[in-house]
């Protein structure tokens, strides 16, 4: 299957076991999912996640269930405007924990191939507004955000871009300012895992900017040049 230019690059963000939180485990989830500009696949499995069930799990069962959104079965590829099928919780469940682990970490051990698409963009959000003061029940959520970002920065000294985006994406997805600006400096500038991406990088930008995170300069550019 060859790679449209309707391609996104959507780049899966983390395999850990730890289990959806309730807050955003849904009983009854959505049976699909149109993909859009500035999905993921992380994101997509963490809004359709079931209760009771790990990340990986859904992930994986999402992969299954939609073979042909995959192009050339590589996970980190999804076409923009695919509708997913959204497996049932009693689907997911039947995938063991153990087992959905081991095969994330070799789907995400396959790189990109060298010259893809640029990353599916989003418009900026809305302009700015204050972030409400974190309850305590988010609070855990909030420290193993920034733990990743922590462990993003350390996988970034030694050379591991490719580990370094995985965590960064993943604390970004769950709300961690320094990580959503680091996702758009590196969207920004490009780098050995990503091709640059202006409006990608407009998007971390602001939901960084929404977190409160002091942005250097302010980016005008939609486009690449």
């Amino acid at each position: 299957m060859s790679v449209p230019g309707t391609l996104g690059v959507v780049l899966l963000a983390g395999a850990g076991l730890a289990a959806f939180p309730g807050a955003q485990a849904q009983a009854q989830a959505a049976s699909t999912h149109e993909v859009r500009k500035g999905d993921t696949l992380f994101g997509v499995a963490r809004k359709a996640g079931h209760e009771g069930v790990t990340r990986n799990q859904m992930i994986l069962a999402i992969y299954g269930a939609n073979p042909k959104a995959f192009a050339g079965g590589n996970i980190n590829l999804l076409e923009i405007g695919t509708v997913l099928a959204i497996p049932s919780r009693d689907e997911v469940v039947r995938i063991e924990s153990a087992a959905a682990d081991r095969q994330v970490r070799e789907l995400l051990a396959v790189k990109p191939a060298a010259a893809l698409p640029p990353l599916a963009a989003a418009k900026p959000a809305p302009a700015a507004r204050m972030p409400a003061k974190p309850s305590a029940a988010v609070a855990p959520a909030l420290e193993a955000a920034a733990k990743r970002y922590r462990d993003g920065l350390a996988l970034e000294r030694r050379g591991d871009h490719q580990g370094a985006l995985t965590a960064f994406l993943e604390a970004g997805e769950a709300g961690n300012g320094l990580a959503q600006r680091r996702l758009g400096q590196i969207y920004d500038n490009g780098s050995t895992v990503v091709q640059r991406d202006y409006q990608v990088a407009l998007k971390w930008y602001q939901k960084a900017r929404e977190q409160g995170v002091h942005i250097d300069k302010p980016l005008q550019r939609t486009t690449p040049r």
